[in-house]
């Protein structure tokens, strides 16, 4: 089984949580893909303070707080599909704050989240309310990690939009074409976990048998 684990970086229930399920429920339908949700609704999560410990010791961040239950979460899945509603043309703060300090995953475990899946959902109160931006924060972060991005089936660009006109969950379940996008992000992060995680089995293996190395994760080694 391949494992796909939605992460909703929304402090409320609403319409974030509604298109992230509704995503988690389209790639389930998928064969051997299995799916987890997290909202950091209701976590504790501190921002990063840039003290740099994580690089001088080469380990995860000290703080200690529910960072660490995601930590492992992220760690043992094959695809993240992250939803956030739109902050000031970007994703909220208590997301950013996560992935902030999940900045050393590259240090501690490097090349762990190399040719995994990631997909974003961006919810915005207005139809053009910043969700294209939030999106390529989210892909941003994904490529930071080495990992595959996939915006969705034909159509969807850089991944699931929906427009709630703030009404939470109903806002977000009448807006069809958004829906609609976020439909297609699950399955074609599904189908592409499938692939990539096929994929990386036999090419770890074939590697192995022929002696090839991975070029290092770590940039810090040559300085």
């Amino acid at each position: 089984m391949a494992k796909i684990l939605g992460i909703c970086g929304s402090p409320r229930k609403g319409a974030t949580l509604y298109a992230l399920e509704a995503a988690l429920e389209a790639a389930a339908a998928f064969p051997e893909i299995e799916t987890e949700l997290w909202s950091i609704r209701g976590k504790k999560i501190a921002p990063c303070v840039h003290c740099d410990r994580c690089i001088r010791e080469k380990t995860m961040c000290h703080i200690q707080d529910d960072l660490q239950e995601i930590e492992a979460k992220v760690l043992e899945a094959d695809a993240l599909l992250i939803a956030t509603p739109v902050y000031d043309m970007s994703i909220t703060s208590q997301l950013a704050a996560l992935l902030n300090r999940l900045r050393p995953m590259y240090l501690v475990y490097p090349g762990h989240l190399r040719n995994k899946v990631g997909g974003g959902i961006a919810v915005g109160g207005t139809r053009h309310g910043g969700q294209e931006m939030t999106l390529l924060a989210l892909s941003n972060f994904f490529m930071m990690h080495e990992m595959l991005v996939t915006g969705g089936y034909g159509g969807c660009y850089t991944g699931g939009t929906i427009w709630s006109k703030d009404n939470r969950a109903h806002g977000a379940e009448e807006d069809t074409v958004g829906m609609d996008t976020v439909i297609r992000l699950g399955q074609a992060v599904a189908e592409a976990t499938l692939v990539t995680s096929l994929g990386r089995q036999h090419t770890e293996q074939l590697l192995s048998s022929h002696g090839v190395l991975k070029a290092s994760a770590d940039p810090l080694r040559d300085h």
